[in-house]
């Protein structure tokens, strides 16, 4: 957790308790691998500049949406269900990507977002 400022992750978690955070460490671990191989991507389309945010996981691609929601089922459960959790590591990656901005970028027309979209609600790896 060194590497991450720890302003960045109390903000972004919403707590200041170390021993919270240091229960986020093996997200974080994940989240800083994902983003070190360019697993983020974000797809904005033109001339609505509506922004996508995808997170390539192990078994699919999930979307993010940024401090609110991930399609993966570790948000499903342990953050809405259980709420255990503030953030699953996809999220965590997505924050991460952008504020280091390191991510992949795609501009496509908002033609495409229809057919895209249903390509991440429906797809596997």
């Amino acid at each position: 957790m060194e590497e991450l400022d720890r302003a960045f992750l109390e903000k972004l978690l919403g707590t200041k308790d170390q021993d919270v955070l240091e229960g986020y460490k093996p997200k974080i671990v994940k989240a800083i691998e994902a983003v070190e191989n360019y697993a983020v991507k974000r797809y904005r389309f033109k001339p609505s500049m509506r922004t996508v945010w995808i997170v390539v996981g192990k078994e699919r691609e999930y979307h993010v949406i940024p401090g609110l929601y991930c399609q993966c089922d570790d948000f499903y459960i342990n953050v809405v269900i259980k709420k255990k959790a503030r953030a699953c590591y996809h999220m965590i990656a997505q924050a991460l990507a952008e504020e280091r901005g390191i991510f992949e970028s795609y501009e496509l027309l908002d033609s495409d977002f229809i057919r895209l979209n249903k390509e991440w609600k429906g797809q596997t790896l």
